[in-house]
């Protein structure tokens, strides 16, 4: 009987060798460009697309940045509050691991960052009287950070003014610990990739931006966003938020996917910028790209976690029935920007 059960085993080895060697021999084909520097020429989402793929796809894989992060996070706490958790599975690692990353979602909101729709007075020691007074550029100082810009307030309590630069380097961000979207994406994406997780940065034409997490445990990329400490509620935005959208790419070490599917689901707007094709040729090249320098075993795993994904597509979410709108951010703001489930 073991010697029957060795043959079984040997045999499929042989075969899952042979795929890996044809799904690589198809891999190793050199990429098409198929009319993408015309498209990257002529069209400005496009553009878009390509500068997000080279600014995102491989930004969180600095060591320094890492280190610093765990550095900088209460590992004892979240190790602590992830072993207290209840498991269907005590022995199952990979249930473990989605349990870590919905204890990070936890800290990060509840203990670690602050969200800021405007400053506070320094005087005041309050934002509730600060009114926008209007943008600047960054001082020279403020520029080593990546700063895009900054809003300047006023106090009509006190008249002082107050600066809020919007830092993009994720490390600056660990000791200011405040923004709004995109400094908790920004932040949030190296604490998954600090982690040694398979994770993805979505931004939304719209003007929001959130992270997926590869779920081993569910074999398929789950929606993850810390500004509402969300976990695989996908269609949080077009069914809690009410909110309007057309496109949702997804940068990753994995390269770029449109995954607009995945949350539009109803409360669509017309995807106009693009034609679809030119959309899925282009993604489809930028991944090969990105994916191009990888040694095969990571390529092959990647396939494997696409092919996984595609298959579990149509799985159910928790998306969750409760609060109508968004949670981060006064009632104001969310309003303005049609996230308040209206």
């Amino acid at each position: 009987m073991s010697s029957q059960s060795e043959i079984y085993t040997t045999t499929a080895k042989m075969f899952l060798d042979q795929y890996k060697d044809m799904v690589l021999g198809l891999l190793h084909q050199p990429s098409k460009d198929r009319g993408i520097p015309e498209l990257l020429q002529s069209n400005a989402f496009a553009r878009e697309i390509d500068h997000s793929h080279r600014r995102l796809c491989h930004a969180y894989e600095n060591p320094e940045w890492q280190s610093t992060l765990m550095d900088t996070i209460d590992l004892d706490l979240i190790y602590k509050n992830v072993d207290a958790m209840p498991r269907e599975e005590p022995d199952n690692d990979d249930e473990y691991t989605d349990n870590l990353v919905k204890e990070l979602l936890r800290y990060f909101k509840q203990d670690f960052f602050k969200w800021c729709d405007k400053p506070e007075c320094a005087n005041c020691h309050t934002n509730e009287h600060q009114q926008f007074a209007g943008s600047q550029g960054p001082t020279p100082e403020e520029a080593r950070y990546k700063c895009a810009g900054v809003e300047v307030y006023r106090c009509t309590q006190c008249g002082s003014t107050t600066r809020f630069p919007r830092y993009n380097d994720p490390v600056k961000l660990l000791e200011t610990r405040q923004g709004r979207c995109g400094e908790w994406c920004n932040v949030f994406t190296l604490v998954l990739r600090s982690f040694g997780l398979d994770v993805r940065y979505v931004q939304n034409k719209e003007d929001h931006v959130w992270n997926e997490y590869y779920s081993r445990r569910l074999s398929r990329w789950v929606h993850v966003d810390s500004c509402e400490q969300s976990f695989d509620e996908p269609h949080i935005y077009a069914v809690n938020w009410n909110k309007k959208m057309s496109y949702c790419i997804a940068y990753g070490v994995d390269g770029v996917h449109d995954v607009s599917a995945r949350y539009i689901v109803k409360n669509a707007l017309p995807r106009t910028l693009i034609g679809e094709g030119e959309l899925q040729r282009l993604c489809l090249f930028l991944t090969q790209r990105v994916r191009s320098t990888l040694p095969d075993d990571e390529q092959y795993r990647l396939f494997q976690m696409d092919e996984c994904d595609r298959f579990a597509s149509g799985a159910p979410t928790s998306t969750s029935t409760g609060a109508a709108g968004r949670q981060s951010g006064s009632a104001e703001w969310t309003a303005q920007r049609g996230e308040d489930g209206q």
